[in-house]
């Protein structure tokens, strides 16, 4: 039978805090048993990094922006699995909907859509109605769509529209392209909030069909994991957020090669930690070290087989 010591050290006020390594909410998980430990995982969670506090930081600015004409807009753009979405789902419940008992009007601070799969301006202003939890008229033509989505978006009052998936545009024609454009220019327009734009590097390609409003947007790029610092924070951030028992021990080699595996896209560094973590609880080693990933064998065993 195999023991393992548990770490333990003495909090300030003199009580005993269980796995020092760990954030303060992860000691508590790793106090759970295997199966409850690895639910929580695989789950969803923020995990908070540099650039994407960064990004955070560029929204808020957005978000306090006085009211005027022509308001900034911005582009975050980055390869799919770069935690974009996830940014803008952190940004919308640190922002979350409140109802005024005094005057009987509920407040959206963040209106989030995703783009439909192609630029058709009714399909979008369903996609609107939807987010705010409006009925959408039955049979309605896109002029009543469009005047139905102002009014309640200005009873809304909110400080940003959000379009996720915006590359999604270039599934149209270059005509149906500028339609739309121009359509999200007049409702910026009209509504006069940020636009904020999330989507790969063909999104730039999209919004350069409208010079008006590509000239309003900045761009903030959200580029692959190389080696450095930065990467070394992140897998520091994310080794104190698994619910391992013990402290791990990854090196310089195997953080190369973990960037190498999955090109340093977020999502798949995430994934093969969160693997790594999960047979470590397993096999009751608690804990991640180099030879979990030394050969492809034992990497693959972790990982599984490719499609």
């Amino acid at each position: 039978m195999r023991y393992w010591i548990i770490q333990v050290s003495l909090s300030r006020n003199g009580m005993m805090t269980e796995f020092p390594h760990l954030y303060p909410a992860a000691r508590q998980l790793a106090a759970l048993n295997a199966e409850e430990r690895i639910h929580r995982i695989r789950a969803d969670r923020w995990i908070s990094y540099p650039r994407a506090e960064a990004a955070l930081a560029k929204l808020e600015t957005l978000m306090s922006f006085p009211e005027r004409a022509r308001m900034p807009n911005l582009l975050i753009v980055g390869e799919s699995g770069m935690g974009k979405t996830m940014i803008i789902e952190k940004f919308t419940r640190d922002h979350p909907a409140s109802f005024d008992e005094t005057t009987g009007r509920l407040h959206m601070p963040v209106v989030a859509v995703q783009m439909v799969s192609g630029p058709d301006e009714s399909r979008f202003y369903r996609r609107i109605l939807a987010a705010i939890g409006a009925p959408e008229p039955p049979r309605a033509t896109l002029a009543v769509l469009e005047s139905l989505a102002l009014r309640l978006l200005s009873e809304l009052r909110p400080g940003m529209l959000v379009i996720d998936e915006i590359h999604s545009l270039q599934a149209g024609t270059i005509r149906e392209q500028a339609r739309f454009l121009n359509m999200l220019r007049f409702l910026g327009n009209e509504l006069r909030v940020p636009l904020v734009c999330v989507g790969t590097a063909q999104a730039r390609n999209a919004l350069r069909t409208d010079n008006q409003l590509v000239r309003r947007f900045e761009a903030f790029a959200l580029p692959p994991w190389r080696d450095g610092e930065d990467v070394i924070g992140l897998i520091s951030t994310l080794q104190r957020t698994l619910p391992l028992r013990c402290e791990s021990q990854i090196d310089e080699k195997m953080l190369t090669r973990i960037l190498s595996v999955t090109g340093g896209i977020t999502s798949g560094i995430f994934s093969v930690m969160s693997q790594l973590a999960i047979a470590a609880i397993e096999s009751g080693e608690e804990r991640i070290v180099p030879s979990d990933i030394s050969s492809a064998g034992k990497l693959q065993a972790v990982l599984g087989e490719p499609v």
